[in-house]
């Protein structure tokens, strides 16, 4: 299955910061508020910062803009709300505490985009 434009912008964004454990999982039928939840763990509050802004920003381009951004003060945990999807960047610290991705495990995992290869791997 392909993964829905906005939500490869989304993991794209986030690589293009070195994101890492992204998980996309579609919770329509499941819950009320949105279709889909995309997690993903920065190293630091300012990494988690600077993740959040690529997807705000990329999303935005293409005419996307979040209901609401919370966190972003404190980093550890940024959630994007885009009404059908939530963008959750959290430190690990956070994301082991609150366990959102057990709490939703009835989802359905989504695969996602194969990454590019490495800029030296397109030179070979």
């Amino acid at each position: 299955m392909v993964l829905e434009a906005r939500l490869a912008t989304v993991v794209e964004a986030a690589r293009s910061k070195k994101a890492f454990r992204i998980r996309i999982l579609d919770v329509h039928g499941l819950a009320s508020f949105t279709d889909t939840f995309a997690f993903m763990s920065g190293g630091s509050d300012r990494q988690n910062r600077a993740i959040a802004e690529a997807v705000e920003e990329q999303l935005k381009a293409q005419g996307h803009r979040p209901i609401s951004v919370e966190g972003g003060q404190a980093g550890a945990w940024i959630l994007l709300d885009y009404g059908d999807f939530l963008v959750h960047v959290m430190d690990e610290d956070s994301r082991r505490h609150y366990n959102l991705e057990e709490l939703w495990k009835a989802g359905r995992e989504l695969d996602l985009p194969p990454e590019p290869p490495p800029p030296s791997a397109a030179l070979a």
